[in-house]
């Protein structure tokens, strides 16, 4: 027995010193990757919060886990070495900068005392999860497996988890997990999943990062359902091979930026929608502003439900420029007071704005364009407008023109974001829908709407002109009114001059005046009866005959301008 216990010693470096009785037990169970549970059973004791009130024999020191792990023990012939702790209090850091670790680590429900520093190492696969940590340093560490902080919480400081340039080639797991300062994972690359559901990551700076992922590179999906954030939360420039699931999830960008996102791609989907149903729903929440500018959505962008609040004056969500390959969704009873800014957006599929219930807020589409159409309902507009420039496919269920009017009606002011701006490219867009539809008594509906809706940006003085073009002739979109007009001049004509008798220019000319005619002669362009040579008025009369021949080219020049419309489709 002595002798064993001398061999065992010859094993152990001398700097660890004398092993603790827990210490000696984890070495035997090492080579043989077995599991040493330190465990008491009860849940409340065995909680690592709990382990200042843990007796010494469930102490070990992260010296004695790093020499473990940095090969002071081989493995046994046939087995594979794995440090498996369970409910342990690791006392001082555990420290494997720059090391090679072949074996995997499992130390779920440990409390460490110290940081755990990680910076550069190569290692297997890590769980930490259920445990207690103070700070994790992961600084270009390469994880062959995965890293496993499930339930894990992380008390921090101004930055709890480094883990810049980490290369991950399976998954990162922190559901659940509750960390207390910055979550870093700027230009992190990782082959599988990140799961951060139902995790809460809190920022320690008033204007601080929850989580930064700025340039990471996943392989596959980002799932976050009902993560909850304090302190921004950061993608600049990430890549999702696969989904983003923000399903549920409270942003709470302290007073500043809820999601930064700038040219994110997502390969499939994007879904910020609520989670589960019933009393137990929960919206996708953002208090500040969601900014994915540039952004890039392989398979639809969904915002159905989703609360925006952002902070005063600033935008509910930046979204200039983004493309979605597939259909944007702003419904399903999204809601928001504040700007949704959507310049020059370009959405493959449709534009869905189905029971969106924001009436306060602004929509502004300029230049965006929805190649797969529109699909609304009268009531889910709000209220403000930016429709300059927009383009788009078919609305999904038609309505008339002047239903359609009223959109362009909340048109706003550059100036100051009121309502009553003008624009003239939603009035053609517009019209060119009605035109595609072959409903071009509509189209002309909407090109005379435009026309008043430019008279009415004019000074007064300026709008006569137009107001009398409109009466005559509906600036030549109502060519029965002009012609009606065109007859009920001709009437008035005939009946005055057949009581005002004219006098003959030539006693010689033996011609019978009629009324008719000469009201004609000055009323119908281009077309002459003869009558206007022959007798001629002076005074009142004669006046009235200039008043006709102007009214008869204005009516003349409109009816051939809508014939000119009718015959090109303009």
């Amino acid at each position: 027995m002595g002798r064993a216990s001398a061999l065992f010693s010859s094993d152990v470096p001398r700097r660890l010193g004398t092993l603790t009785a827990t210490e000696r037990r984890l070495w035997r169970a090492f080579p043989q990757g077995e599991a040493v549970d330190l465990r008491v059973g009860d849940p409340a004791l065995d909680d690592p919060a709990q382990a200042d009130r843990w007796p010494a024999e469930r102490s070990v020191r992260g010296e004695v886990l790093a020499a473990l792990l940095l090969g002071a023990c081989p493995a046994a012939p046939g087995a594979v070495a794995v440090v498996r702790l369970t409910g342990a209090r690791i006392t001082g850091g555990l420290r494997l900068t720059h090391g090679q670790v072949a074996s995997p680590f499992i130390l779920q429900g440990c409390r460490f005392d110290g940081t755990i520093d990680l910076d550069g190492a190569v290692t297997e696969s890590i769980d930490l999860s259920g445990s207690r940590l103070i700070m994790l340093s992961a600084y270009g560490t390469l994880v062959r497996g995965t890293l496993d902080l499930n339930d894990t919480v992380v008390t921090g400081g101004e930055q709890a988890v480094n883990a810049d340039g980490i290369r991950i080639e399976g998954n990162l797991s922190a559901e659940r997990a509750t960390v207390t300062g910055s979550f870093s994972l700027i230009n992190a690359q990782i082959s599988g999943r990140a799961k951060f559901i139902d995790a809460k990551l809190s920022s320690t700076a008033p204007d601080g990062e929850a989580l930064n992922a700025g340039g990471m590179r996943l392989g596959r999906s980002l799932l976050a359902q009902g993560l909850e954030t304090r302190g921004e939360l950061r993608m600049p420039g990430a890549h999702i091979g696969s989904s983003l699931h923000l399903n549920g999830a409270v942003l709470d960008g302290l007073g500043g930026t809820a999601l930064h996102a700038d040219s994110l791609t997502v390969a499939s989907e994007a879904v910020f929608r609520s989670r589960g149903t019933g009393e137990d729903e929960q919206p996708f929440t953002a208090l500040g502003t969601v900014r994915v500018p540039g952004a890039k959505f392989g398979n639809g962008l969904d915002l159905r439900g989703a609360r925006l609040t952002p902070k005063e004056d600033r935008p509910a969500l930046r979204a200039a420029r983004i493309v979605v390959e597939g259909n944007l969704l702003l419904g399903g009873g999204l809601r928001t007071d504040g700007e949704l800014r959507l310049t020059g957006a370009r959405i493959t599929g449709h534009l869905d704005l189905v029971g969106m219930a924001s009436p306060n807020a602004l929509l502004s589409l300029h230049a965006a364009t929805a190649e797969g159409g529109i699909r609304d309902d009268a009531a889910s507009w709000p209220n403000r407008l930016n429709l300059d420039g927009l383009s788009y496919g078919p609305f999904s269920d038609y309505l008339d023109a002047h239903q359609r009017l009223l959109l362009i009606s909340r048109q706003i002011r550059r100036s100051d974001g009121t309502i009553g701006g003008f624009r003239a490219q939603p009035y053609e867009q517009l019209a060119g829908y009605y035109r595609s539809l072959g409903s071009d008594g509509e189209a002309r509906t909407v090109l005379l709407a435009k026309q008043r809706a430019l008279r009415a940006q004019l000074p007064w003085w300026q709008r006569i002109s137009g107001r009398l073009l409109d009466l005559l002739v509906g600036y030549g979109y109502r060519p029965l009114r002009a012609i009606g007009w065109a007859i009920a001049l001709l009437v008035a004509g005939s009946v005055y001059f057949a009581q005002v008798r004219p006098q003959r220019v030539s006693s010689e000319d033996t011609s019978v005046f009629n009324p008719v005619l000469y009201t004609a002669d000055h009323l119908i362009p281009v077309i002459h009866f003869g009558q206007s040579d022959v007798w001629q008025y002076h005074g009142a009369p004669a006046v009235v005959t200039v008043v006709l021949t102007i009214l008869g080219w204005t009516l003349g020049i409109a009816i051939a301008g809508t014939a000119g419309r009718t015959f090109t489709r303009n």
